[in-house]
């Protein structure tokens, strides 16, 4: 049975994800200018970009430039059908919140990315996936209800 009890030890929380990305200031570019975050810092000449949500929330990101071959796409396959698969059985790593599902929709269609699947609607949510430059497959959901 797993232990409800709570330590001091116990994980509370995330700090920051590591992306790698083949083109820094492409991501940057993506990254802030399309999916809202704000840049933190940025050392070009040394391949880094630390984004965040204008809101704080969450883990911020840092994005690492790496030769495109050694770029490791955020994306795995699961081997069972499953509603959240798509056509090649690929499932997002990271999901996105969004208030307003079909503006970013629009925004990252505008910057040419990957929409995998369309904006599909339920009574509690909505969401559509895509892949970014680098292959990183994302989900975007917008809460209703």
């Amino acid at each position: 049975m797993l232990s409800k009890k709570t330590n001091h030890a116990d994980v509370i929380g995330y700090c920051c994800l590591r992306f790698p990305v083949a083109d820094l200031k492409k991501s940057v570019d993506f990254y802030c200018n399309v999916l809202g975050y704000e840049l933190n810092s940025a050392d070009y000449s040394f391949g880094e970009a630390h984004v965040s949500l204008k809101n704080g929330n969450g883990p911020s990101i840092f994005l690492m430039e790496t030769k495109p071959e050694d770029v490791t796409q955020l994306k795995f396959v699961f081997p069972r059908s499953f509603w959240i698969t798509n056509s090649m059985r690929h499932v997002t790593m990271v999901e996105m919140l969004t208030n307003d599902l079909l503006a970013l929709h629009e925004r990252i269609k505008q910057a040419d990315a990957h929409i995998d699947k369309e904006p599909v609607f339920t009574n509690e949510f909505g969401y559509f996936t895509f892949y970014d430059s680098d292959g990183h497959y994302f989900r975007v959901v917008e809460e209703r209800g």
